[in-house]
């Protein structure tokens, strides 16, 4: 926490702007896993989107080598990402920045938090998403499509009944969960149109074979 207010009072509001685009870029939903909390470009586009134009490169690099803050977790040609080694003291450092307290979380918001993510939400996205654009979907794709229906979806409605009391502290959970609940819609009119199609063509086979 010292090296973050050293950081701060180094390089004030340039500092605290990285800080900040750093903590929300890492919280934007992702299209499935990502190699770290997040990357160059990304954090790039998020200042531009605060209306700045600025080149964060210099500031990472102090983050990473002198302070310690951030680790590259993937690097290649196009593309760097970084991982947050300590995301509840970047948070603390912003808000202190800012001049607010701590924020304390309400036991209730931390439940929610656990029971969410203990249902692998990224990956159970990633699932529907494959399912959603199957053009004939097996018999057992329909199967896993009726078990995410009955047994994962209602404890997600659950969820999103008492998260959007804590839209503020749930917002990206609570975005994931209804892109999910989007993504199963789409998962099963795939699997309905595959079985009207195959329904279509038994009844015209059936029909081809009757005596005239």
């Amino acid at each position: 926490m010292d090296s973050l207010r050293g950081f701060l009072e180094r390089y004030g509001e340039k500092g605290y702007i990285v800080l900040k685009a750093m903590l929300e870029e890492s919280q934007s939903p992702a299209r499935g896993p990502r190699p770290g909390d997040f990357s160059f470009k990304g954090l790039k586009a998020r200042i531009a989107s605060y209306g700045l134009e600025y080149n964060p490169s210099l500031l990472l690099a102090r983050l990473e080598r002198e302070y310690g803050v951030i680790e590259t977790s993937f690097r290649s040609s196009n593309q760097h990402w970084w991982r947050i080694r300590d995301r509840r003291a970047v948070e603390k450092a912003v808000r202190e920045y800012e001049g607010g307290e701590e924020e304390v979380l309400d036991p209730k918001v931390r439940v929610l938090r656990i029971q969410f993510w203990s249902l692998e939400p990224e990956k159970l996205l990633k699932k529907l998403r494959r399912l959603s654009t199957i053009r004939s979907p097996t018999q057992r794709d329909r199967r896993v499509v009726r078990e995410i229906a009955f047994e994962i979806l209602p404890l997600l409605a659950r969820f999103l009944e008492e998260a959007y009391n804590y839209e503020e502290q749930l917002e990206r959970e609570i975005i994931l969960a209804e892109e999910i609940l989007s993504e199963a819609e789409k998962a099963l009119a795939a699997s309905s149109r595959s079985q009207a199609r195959l329904l279509g063509e038994n009844a015209r086979l059936s029909g081809a074979g009757e005596p005239i």
